[in-house]
């Protein structure tokens, strides 16, 4: 009787945990979309279906999900976030709850993230990872957009679709500020580092970049607060004074577009001021070191 009772006793905790696992969904893509009411959207991995809710506050996305879709909602799996409305609003709090994990992909869509997921036509984490591969974008995650907040000028920028093609959307805690051109994307993808590749057409030559070797430093000059990028960029191409030209526009577009229009030290601008001696630039607030990058000046020197 012992050895017919020993396996039944070992059935039930493997019968009970097998019930856990089927009653728990994970997505790995969730929409929010802040205002009043929220709405939650996500694509659940083992359904394959998306599940939609609206919601009091973006924090409660987890009970409402569960009551549309019947199961409790695992958020530790997740791939992309995307988000309408306001990043602020959602990012720290998710971050602090650990709903998403620093590592995590985020996407800004200036309206109906949910819809979108739920047409199957919203950017995936894979495209985003394929866009920072090839220079058109810098390399952004949850972390990093976060820190930017937190830190700095108090304004960040975040991968974006916007009008059929992805960007950086430019934001504080209070609003999004605006979007970046192409020129100032690429040009930070090149400052990041991060790319596998970076091409270009220069006036109807093609160009690779094959190495770079940048820095930015920071100076005052009569009492103006000015940053230079200087270094060399080895590249190939058949029109050498085009590539030049252009990878300095990418640069200068880089700084002007985020520090220069909308004071975002998305660039660590700051610690580059305070390793550089410029007095002040350590211990001063967001909104002054915010009003101090859009003074100051944006040089591109290249060898």
């Amino acid at each position: 009787m012992k050895m017919r009772i020993i396996p039944l006793l070992f059935a039930v905790p493997l019968l009970t945990g097998c019930t856990d696992i089927r009653s728990r969904l994970s997505p790995d893509v969730l929409a929010i979309e802040t205002g009043s009411p929220a709405r939650a959207a996500m694509h659940a991995t083992q359904d394959d279906a998306v599940f939609s809710a609206n919601t009091e506050n973006p924090m409660l996305f987890r009970e409402a999900l569960r009551q549309e879709a019947g199961a409790e909602i695992s958020a530790g799996h997740l791939s992309l976030l995307l988000v309408s409305g306001s990043p602020a609003a959602v990012l720290p709090d998710f971050l602090q709850a650990q709903y998403l994990s620093p590592t995590c992909k985020v996407l800004y869509l200036p309206q109906d993230a949910c819809a979108l997921l739920r047409s199957g036509n919203a950017p995936t984490a894979g495209q985003l990872d394929a866009a920072a591969a090839e220079g058109m974008l810098p390399y952004r995650t949850a972390g990093s957009v976060c820190g930017d907040l937190c830190g700095g000028s108090g304004v960040s920028a975040m991968p974006a679709y916007c009008g059929g093609r992805l960007t950086l959307a430019v934001f504080d805690a209070e609003q999004v500020c605006g979007m970046l051109s192409e020129q100032a994307c690429r040009g930070l993808a090149l400052l990041g580092d991060r790319w596998e590749s970076f091409s270009f057409d220069a006036d109807g030559a093609p160009c690779t970049v094959r190495h770079t070797a940048l820095r930015i430093s920071a100076a005052e000059e009569n009492g103006v607060l000015c940053f230079t990028v200087t270094g060399s960029i080895a590249a190939e191409t058949a029109n050498p004074a085009a590539a030049q030209r252009i990878l300095r526009q990418m640069l200068q577009a880089a700084m002007t577009e985020t520090a220069g229009a909308f004071g975002a030290d998305i660039l660590f601008l700051r610690e580059t001021a305070v390793r550089c001696g410029i007095p002040g630039s350590g211990d001063c607030g967001q909104a002054k070191w915010r009003a101090m990058l859009g003074a100051a000046q944006y040089r591109v020197a290249l060898r």
